[in-house]
């Protein structure tokens, strides 16, 4: 239940922060560039540039598989979770994913260092799951 709860809070804060951020105000100020894990720039190169590429990262919540294509598309899949969190977390979310549409050269690097984080041009059963999670925890 405590992990239930944390992860609501990170998610809460998360959707707090992605609303300020879509705000047309925001929109238009350019995001400073944040240092990325040498784990992940391979990968947010390659999907920067539109080019097809399989990558699966294990983090601090679990195993990701991401993946993008030269069709500017990309695909975040939760394989797994980690052991500690709960038997409900782990049926609700393990296996699900989303798929991003973007354009070459502007890939939302927040996609694959985030939980949700850029999600807002995506779809899928991953990105409906966490999004119920904020709503109903």
């Amino acid at each position: 239940m405590h992990a239930v709860m944390l992860l609501s809070g990170i998610v809460l804060l998360v959707i707090f922060a992605g609303c300020i951020s879509s705000s047309p105000q925001a929109r238009n100020t350019p995001v400073p560039a944040t240092p990325v894990s040498s784990q992940y720039a391979p990968f947010i190169a390659a999907a920067n540039n539109c080019e097809d590429m399989n990558v699966t990262i294990q983090e601090d919540i679990g195993t990701f598989t991401y993946s993008s294509s030269q069709d500017c598309i990309f695909t975040k899949t939760l394989v797994s979770l980690n052991d500690s969190e709960t038997q409900e977390m782990k049926t609700l979310l393990e296996g699900k994913n989303m798929t991003c549409i973007y354009t070459k050269g502007n890939f939302d690097q927040r996609l694959v260092t985030t939980l949700i984080g850029g999600m807002e041009n995506c779809n899928g059963d991953l990105k409906d799951d966490l999004g119920n999670l904020t709503i109903f925890s």
